[in-house]
């Protein structure tokens, strides 16, 4: 596994990790599902797409 999908995967976990547990506090114990979804894919578009993206252009320019 190299380290972009590993990146990949964890990025997404923790992700939805943490929308979990901070909707839950925030709802007082229930999780709110589809947030803990959608940052779930925010988490794997991030780590899969946008960050090497701007890794490519950093090393591009210097």
């Amino acid at each position: 596994m190299n380290k972009r999908v590993k990146d990949t995967v964890l990025g997404t976990v923790v992700y939805g990790v943490i929308a979990i547990i901070v909707s839950a506090i925030l709802n007082g114990g229930e999780p709110s599902w589809t947030l803990a979804i959608g940052m779930a894919i925010a988490g794997f578009l991030t780590y899969a797409f946008i960050y090497p993206a701007l890794d490519k252009r950093k090393r591009k320019q210097v």
